[in-house]
């Protein structure tokens, strides 16, 4: 076991109704390799959230840290024998009699991580015949031996962040690991076409965890973390060591910096963070309340999906880049060939793990901000499309645009710019989400952006708000057909006379013809012979990632 005494001090440790002990000294143990909570550097320091968090409620007990970072498995042995006096974890019922546990420091998730073409999974229960990476002694393997479900094969190894690894060299097919911890994984560790495939889950509790017949210990931190956060000190290490996924893992002084670098990005996190500790702090009281009191609580403070907070967080994923995205091969039915890409947002949240568009972009349309997320997407999809290679067919990457926001001349000025001569790189697919509420204005704008070389795609057609009279407003150059009509159209007479009838109409408007949601061979060879020209769907090609589409690409002949 690798060991690191940062201090030797030895001494008496804080007693009940005490709030400090002079002279003494907290010893912490933890995983040698768990950033950004705790890890040993490259310096061979001591570092992480939980580490500068004990080294405060050391200097507020008057006590001398002492860190001995190892592995997990020997740290719990190790406090159980009353050889470390705290150790940061997550709560559960069976740790619970085995240790004194403070109260909690913030409140934690585990997800299933994988490939992108992994099939998500709503819940553990969910699991068929899968293998899970876990940490032995973790709470994601005490989880999965409670739910003992037939089928489900446990790959236990000693390091959290190592199981996203596994998952990347075919021993696994998910690990179930924190939500922190598997970012900072897919961040660091070159783990690009790895993400959250499922909600949040495993909600717990993150306590400092004390060696047993030490009550008095237990009192002294949870009286020092009051004072902590009354300081605003426990804020700020929020944000450092958690708000700024780029900079977890790293040197104080090298986090600071980042942070002075991105100063806007910092800061919508920051709103994040502080949103989710007064959150905490809310539970914390109810948890005392009456009932009654409780429930008139939530229905005073607790956001609603229009929460501004979103906005931020948003706002902080597009200055930081994180806000990321898939690309779903968009392919002629006659020949083949790729033709272009759907570009499809994806979002690892902060705070909610992975969230799919339908969560979080009714949303921002709501608040009228979707224009900000438009533009990024429009930015980085071109961005892509110029460094694909000459396949000798003309691509482009197809970018969902909602039909009112072309009412917003700024927008539509900011989209031609972005495309910088590559406008026939692109392809705006008009979403009707609501009613057209400025059609003169989205006529307006039409010609400005064709005459750059922009296309105009009709997303979803038949169904919402899509009418002829739209149509022939918009006059695109490719007209969808929503998936609803493409999925059953085999078995149902309606649904293949609709698309005929679709297909025909396009062409008689100089449109072509594109069908999603293509799932088999079968729907592939139907759609073909009635006259439709270019496909996507599960059945021709899953989303993925930037880097094996280009693959895709290059492996034309």
């Amino acid at each position: 076991m690798a060991l690191l005494a940062v201090s030797l001090a030895v001494g008496a440790v804080a007693t009940a109704g005490s709030g400090h002990a002079p002279g003494g000294s907290l010893r912490v143990g933890g995983d040698a390799s768990y950033p950004p909570y705790h890890f040993i550097d490259v310096h061979g320091r001591a570092g992480g959230f939980d580490v500068e968090l004990a080294r405060g409620v050391a200097a507020d007990l008057g006590l001398d840290p002492v860190f001995e970072l190892g592995e997990w498995d020997v740290a719990l042995e190790r406090l159980a024998r009353g050889e470390l006096d705290v150790v940061p974890m997550f709560w559960s019922a069976e740790r619970e009699q085995r240790y004194g546990l403070t109260e909690p420091i913030l409140l934690r998730h585990h997800a299933l991580f994988g490939h992108y073409e992994t099939p998500t999974v709503a819940s553990l229960e969910g699991l068929t015949d899968v293998r899970v990476a876990v940490q032995q002694s973790g709470l994601a393997w005490e989880a999965m031996r409670e739910l003992a479900k037939p089928g489900v094969t446990l790959v236990a190894i000693d390091n959290e962040a190592q199981t996203l690894a596994m998952v990347a060299r075919g021993e696994a097919d998910y690990a179930l690991t924190p939500t922190g911890i598997g970012y900072y994984a897919i961040q660091h560790s070159g783990l690009r076409d790895m993400v959250a495939l499922s909600p949040p889950l495993l909600e717990r509790k993150y306590v400092f965890a004390v060696r047993p017949g030490a009550p008095g210990l237990v009192a002294s931190i949870n009286g020092s973390l009051d004072r902590l956060r009354t300081s605003g000190a426990l804020n700020r290490m929020y944000v450092e060591w958690l708000g700024n996924p780029a900079a977890g893992g790293t040197r104080r002084e090298e986090a600071t910096r980042f942070a002075r670098a991105l100063p806007a990005t910092l800061a919508a996190l920051a709103v994040a963070l502080l949103a989710g500790i007064a959150l905490f702090a809310w539970r914390r009281r109810t948890r005392r309340a009456s009932p009654a009191a409780a429930r008139r609580h939530v229905a005073s403070t607790v956001p609603g999906d229009d929460d501004p907070l979103i906005l931020a967080e948003l706002r902080a994923a597009i200055a930081g880049q994180t806000l990321d995205f898939a690309l779903q091969p968009k392919v002629e039915l006659r020949s083949g060939r790729v033709v272009g890409a759907e570009l499809l947002v994806r979002w690892q949240h902060p705070r909610l793990g992975a969230l799919e568009p339908d969560h979080f972009v009714p949303i921002i349309e709501r608040m009228q901000a979707i224009g900000e997320m438009t533009l990024y997407l429009v930015r980085n999809g071109l961005a892509r499309c110029r460094d694909w290679p000459d396949t000798g067919d003309p691509l482009h990457v197809s970018i969902n645009v909602s039909a009112n926001d072309l009412a917003d001349r700024n927008l539509v000025d900011a989209i031609i710019e972005a495309s910088g001569g590559s406008g026939h790189c692109l392809m705006l697919e008009i979403t009707e989400t609501e009613v057209m509420r400025e059609p003169e204005r989205v006529a307006e704008a039409l010609p400005r952006l064709r005459r750059h070389g922009i296309g105009i795609s009709v997303d979803d057609f038949g169904v919402g708000h899509s009418s002829l009279v739209n149509l022939r407003r918009l006059a695109p150059e490719e007209l969808k057909i929503d998936r609803s009509f493409v999925h059953a159209l085999l078995a149902s007479r309606s649904d293949r006379a609709i698309v005929r009838a679709t297909i025909d109409l396009g062409h008689e408007l100089g449109a072509s013809i594109a069908a999603e949601g293509i799932e088999n061979e079968a729907t592939r060879r139907w759609l073909l012979e009635a006259g439709c020209d270019v496909g996507q769907g599960f059945g021709i090609a899953r989303p993925m990632s930037p880097a094996e589409f280009m693959a895709l690409l290059r492996s034309q002949p």
